[in-house]
């Protein structure tokens, strides 16, 4: 039975390749989409499985609010890891984390290179990482300060000869030797972490701190199997309170239970290892060594949008097959007048729709296969070809074929089986099996979900170009930022006033942070009023230039900027507006801050201006509370240098040879790293900007797998009143009336799409963009223009396809009479 079903399907696919190939061809590609998204979701879902005890390692993060500000962030002191494992026996082992980056690293001084990913880490860094130690041993390696793990990748470029082992590496100055004691693994491609060192954590001296309240690095703890999450919380919460008292007592003058009576909260959790990559509430204080983080919403995104897909190919392959059906009507009544059963012909015709699939499957695997650099180098992802080969993947691929198959072949193998012969030897085939009402709703699902993709893709990139181009509160152009800075030693101020001597520069300050990128977010008290009632700043240290090289502006008329020229300034600061409304300030410029240390809130910082909002961090985030205070310039936090070049392509590189010449001289060798802040910014909505040409892309093969159903469909209308063709025709009508009578249906049908998608792709849409405090909010135009480009795509296709059957000469219409 089955080689004669073999053998009819091939004949049956040779009789009408035309037919087969774009039937196989929209499913193919249907399957492709849908295998590339289910790789990318695949790729992000498999952060950190490597590990073989990932269950069970955490990392802790601080959550907490403050005067009605919320917190949580994967911020730790150095004391938190020892303490907690010393006090908590569900807490089998902790490893602390911190990174470096801008590091200059040498083996010969001829051959310096400058490294980025520098992690420093404990020594258990291997009783918790399943990271393979390629030589040394794991259980030494980084016990000892100013020893280092080289990569395998970095081993032929710092030691082309040969072993590392035992040799030095120097960072930043020829004093700073790191022994090399072990050659690790390059950083898995689903490590949440990556490096291209690793030193012991111990080389770094604020690796001894014991001060509770300040934070920067990270902790990630390995708990015991089946330790109760809440039970560890509740032990942690009551380690942490008992050991920030005696700080927090010195500090605020009181109690961690009064700080929380107060309406604030302050406490360590666990955040799983395998959630970190696509959880966004928490941030990070080095983004440095971490890859950039998932995002879940987007990952549910594109599993409907792959969804979607199948469901459009699977309706373009059944309405192709029905539409053929006419083709096979009298096949089907002769094998049933010679003896065929109903159930033999819907066997034959499922398994020649399940045939058909799998062929588009394996079409569909070469097409992945060859695209998939192409379509990484695109989207900047990096997918990779053995992904499809795992030895599960082949199987649900296959089994996601015959399924599509069995799905989309049901229908037109039940229609074809249900001919009666008598009709379907006449050529009536047709007239009694009232599939027209079923075809046009399929034909309304597959413009439905098209026009819905084609509005989210246009709503995606409206809020991506939005964000890129919205008014920042400052002139973000022409803004040039130099980073490491500490080459320039106690000449940093004469070099930034050296900058000022060239004509193509306007001016340059000297922060610690740029905008765009914060210090951090501290805890200053406001003389007056109770110490809970602290306030929460994102802290800028600079130097009087601030504001007129970034170019934002002052709220009220009574307001300066900070100025060498007023000695009091040093302790003077400037706050924005919305610090003035989120903590009730009725005479700022009246207001005392107190900045918090060790000792408790110390030094009387006066407000001396309220500067204009403006958005000094991502636009994800609302505008916070600010603080600007002028940075003393004897710190050996060099920060950065932002310079403002003057407009025209001839000042930018003018400004910058200046800067490049000016550096050299100061630095003799030293490496030069700048970048124009107007890029940096933009790189924040990077995911935004992958998940739009993503959109795009599927978008683009939906409408097109859309529009092969749309073909089907007109082309069986056509086939179906080939002879009410002809006598129109004879009576007088044109090739645009025949075209009007055939895609009247179709344009009905896809009215109706519209009518449905619309309110979908709102809702939709409107749901995702609550998650950005400024967005493009409803935009009618973007709707209208979805709707148009349906109709317009709708069009074509219906005109291309009836305009065929409008010049078919009547005679031959007329003569299957």
């Amino acid at each position: 039975m089955w080689r004669n079903f073999i053998r009819v399907t091939i004949r049956s696919i040779s009789k009408n390749k035309a037919f087969n190939a774009i039937n196989i061809a929209g499913l193919a590609i249907g399957l492709a989409s849908a295998i590339f998204i289910i790789l990318y979701i695949l790729s992000e879902t498999s952060y950190d499985r490597f590990n073989e005890r990932s269950a069970n390692i955490y990392r802790l993060y601080l959550e907490g609010k403050m005067n009605g500000d919320e917190f949580k962030g994967a911020w730790n002191a150095p004391i938190y890891g020892p303490t907690l494992y010393e006090e908590i026996p569900e807490i089998e082992n902790f490893c602390r984390f911190d990174f470096r980056s801008n590091q200059l690293a040498w083996v010969n001084p001829d051959n310096k290179y400058l490294e980025n990913r520098i992690l420093l880490a404990d020594s258990t860094f291997f009783d918790l990482f399943s990271i393979k130690l390629l030589e040394g041993d794991p259980a030494t390696c980084l016990d000892d300060p100013q020893t280092l793990l080289l990569t395998e990748s970095k081993v032929a470029q710092y030691f082309p000869e040969g072993n590392p082992i035992g040799k030095s590496i120097a960072m930043d100055n020829e004093t700073n030797l790191f022994k090399v004691t072990g050659v690790v693994e390059d950083a898995p491609r689903t490590s949440h972490f990556v490096y291209d060192f690793i030193i012991s954590y111990h080389s770094d001296e604020r690796s001894k701190s014991t001060f509770w309240l300040s934070n920067w690095m990270m902790t990630y703890i390995l708990v015991r199997p089946g330790t109760d999450q809440e039970l560890l919380h509740g032990k942690i919460k009551a380690s942490v309170f008992e050991n920030i008292r005696p700080q927090l007592m010195q500090i605020m003058g009181i109690t961690p239970e009064e700080f929380e009576e107060a309406g604030n909260s302050y406490g360590i959790l666990t955040q799983p290892l395998l959630d970190i990559h696509l959880d966004q509430e928490i941030d990070v204080p080095n983004e440095a060594g971490y890859r950039p983080i998932g995002n879940r919403t987007y990952l549910v995104i594109f599993g409907v949008i792959a969804f979607f897909i199948l469901v459009i190919a699977s309706i373009n392959f059944m309405n192709l097959s029905t539409a053929r059906s006419l083709s096979r009507a009298k096949e089907v009544s002769l094998r049933k007048v010679v003896g065929s059963e109903k159930k033999h012909l819907v066997k034959q015709f499922l398994f020649e729709s399940v045939f058909l699939s799998l062929i588009s499957l394996v079409i569909g695997i070469l097409l992945v296969v060859v695209l998939l650099r192409p379509f990484n180098n695109l989207v900047g992802l990096s997918l990779e070809t053995g992904d499809i080969f795992r030895w599960y993947m082949i199987p649900s691929f296959i089994l996601l074929a015959i399924l599509v198959g069995l799905l989309s072949g049901s229908y037109p193998s039940f229609v074809l089986a249900s001919f009666k012969p008598i009709f379907a030897l006449k050529g009536n085939a047709h007239a009694k099996n009232g599939t027209n009402l079923l075809r046009n709703a399929l034909v309304i699902i597959q413009f439905s979900i098209s026009i819905i993709i084609i509005a989210g893709t246009l709503v995606i990139y409206w809020q991506f170009n939005y964000m890129t181009n919205k008014d920042l509160g400052f002139d973000k152009e022409q803004l040039v930022v130099l980073d490491r800075l500490h080459p320039l030693g106690k000449q940093l101020q004469t070099y930034k006033n050296e900058l000022g001597t060239n004509a193509a520069i306007l001016s340059a300050t000297n922060s610690t942070a740029y905008l765009g990128n914060t210090n951090n977010n501290s805890t200053y008290a406001i003389k007056g009023r109770p110490v809970e009632e602290a306030a929460m700043l994102f802290v800028y240290y600079t130097d009087e230039d601030f504001m007129q090289t970034n170019k934002f502006t002052l709220a009220t008329p009574e307001s300066r900027f900070l100025s060498v020229d007023f000695p009091g300034d040093s302790s003077a600061c400037l706050i924005n507006e919305t610090a003035v409304r989120k903590y009730a300030l009725e005479d700022p410029l009246n207001t005392i801050f107190m900045e918090p240390g060790e000792q408790g809130f110390e030094r009387e910082l006066r407000v001396i201006g309220v500067l204009s909002d403006h958005h000094f961090s991502s636009l994800k985030d609302e505008i916070g509370a600010q603080i600007i205070m002028l940075k003393p310039q004897d710190w050996d936090w060099s920060g950065y240098i932002t310079v403002r070049l003057a407009a025209g392509r001839e000042n930018i590189e003018a400004g910058l040879e200046h800067i490049k010449t000016t550096w050299e001289a100061f630095t003799n060798d030293e490496p030069l790293q700048y970048f124009f802040l107007d890029e940096e910014l933009d790189k924040y909505y990077a995911e935004e900007k992958r998940t739009g040409t993503i959109t795009l892309i599927f978008s683009i093969l939906a409408i097109f797998i859309a529009s092969l159903g749309l073909f089907g469909l007109t082309l069986y209308n056509a086939q179906k009143r080939i002879r009410e063709i002809g006598l129109r025709k004879v009576l007088g009508a044109t090739e645009a009336n025949v075209i009007q009578v055939i895609s009247k249906s179709v344009g009905y049908a896809v009215g109706i799409a519209i009518l449905i998608a619309m309110p979908v792709a709102y809702f939709m849409m409107q749901d995702w963009l609550r998650d950005f405090p400024y967005n493009v909010g409803f935009q009618p135009l973007l709707f209208v223009g979805a709707a148009l480009l349906a109709i317009i795509i709708a069009l074509v296709t219906v005109t291309i396809t009836s305009l065929k059957a409008a010049r078919t000469n009547p005679a031959i219409a007329l003569h299957y009479e």
